[in-house]
């Protein structure tokens, strides 16, 4: 099929300024076993037939942006695979159905009885807590909110999907659709800022460059009055998202936070700007599945040598890591009593949790 202007570009860029040092193959068995990113571009580029067939293997990437980080003249292939994803989808070359869950989860969060909106009069400010993070994490993102809404009286509730899952798999009509709808309409509301909890949610918003103000909750509790709960543990690994790979402050805030807790928090190898995917990312996993384990057991790999239990701020990560490692949201370290690490939240009590949160007192 013919290339988009767009996807012309992106490749030209890698063709141009990639110096094919093999850096990033190092890293990522995806590139090890596709070719260079340069290498990649060319064969795009040398026929829409090519094109087509590179496009349809960009779904074995993870889009986790560290071949970006490790780019020695800072070239961005993953900007390249997302394209290319997109091409696959606006030229109809690569069914999706084997992603309906994902998608189905995204539509689910989308509707009602899950989606919900609670603003009040004068709101400025809502929080967004996303899909996950009350479905597995229910206690934690009450508490959150409690926080701030105790602080921020006039503060409101969105209970909606972001829709990353269509933008990540190239459905990029229907993401901005989505997400334009529901930005336009808080904006016709007079909201001015949204604070996330969801890494995910953080990230997309910032990318649809709107007026309104993204604010992650560890900026906020950061800066709040909140007394956290006497920890349980007394030292912590971070995996950072890799989705938060150039959220510095976010990975400052996390850390901070957890400190002032009096918990240790010992560095793994690859952390902030160099963080691994944990295996989710890109939705590898529904289309090469041994891809996704290459990476959860990387990131694996390098908590059991720090020997402490690991923590994450995204909800997607803790559950896929930790049926595998002790893994905690950073949130519930934060906010919650425990005595143990909890495992991950099961159908259908996750899809529960999202309705009790939602029929909460707000």
């Amino acid at each position: 099929m013919p290339v988009s202007e767009q996807l012309k570009k992106e490749l030209q860029v890698i063709a141009d300024e990639c110096i094919d040092c093999g850096k990033c193959m190092t890293k990522c068995r995806f590139l090890a076993e596709s070719g260079s990113p340069v290498s990649i571009a060319l064969r795009a580029l040398s026929s829409d037939e090519d094109a087509d067939k590179v496009a349809i293997r960009s779904y074995a990437c993870s889009v986790c942006g560290l071949c970006s980080a490790v780019c020695p003249v800072a070239v961005e292939p993953d900007r390249m695979f997302k394209e290319l994803r997109n091409h696959a989808q606006a030229n109809a070359i690569f069914r999706l159905d084997k992603y309906d869950p994902l998608l189905n989860y995204e539509r689910l969060g989308q509707r009602f009885p899950f989606k919900g909106e609670f603003i009040p009069e004068n709101c400025k400010t809502i929080f967004f807590p996303g899909c996950t993070l009350p479905a597995m994490h229910l206690d934690a993102t009450r508490v959150a909110y409690k926080i701030i809404k105790r602080e921020e009286p006039t503060m409101g509730l969105v209970l909606n999907c972001c829709s990353k899952p269509s933008k990540m798999l190239g459905l990029k009509s229907r993401h901005e659709e989505a997400l334009s709808e529901l930005i336009h309409r808080l904006e016709r509301k007079g909201v001015k800022k949204i604070i996330t909890a969801c890494p995910n949610c953080h990230k997309t918003f910032q990318e649809f460059n709107s007026n309104l103000k993204i604010v992650s909750i560890y900026k906020r509790l950061k800066v709040s009055k909140f007394i956290p709960v006497r920890p349980t543990i007394q030292e912590v690994t971070i995996h950072d998202p890799c989705v938060t790979r150039n959220e510095t402050e976010m990975h400052k805030n996390v850390r901070a936070l957890l400190k002032a807790m009096g918990i240790r928090v010992v560095e793994m190898r690859h952390s902030r700007t160099n963080t691994l995917c944990c295996g989710e990312g890109g939705a590898t996993h529904f289309y090469k599945k041994d891809y996704a384990e290459y990476w959860s057991r990387k990131r694996i790999t390098e908590a059991q040598r720090t020997g402490v239990p690991m923590v994450t701020y995204c909800a997607g990560c803790v559950n896929f890591l930790g049926c595998k490692y002790p893994t905690a949201h950073v949130l519930d370290i934060l906010l919650v009593k425990r005595k143990r690490i909890p495992k991950p939240v099961a159908f259908p009590f996750n899809y529960i949790n999202r309705l009790i949160f939602k029929f909460s007192k707000h």
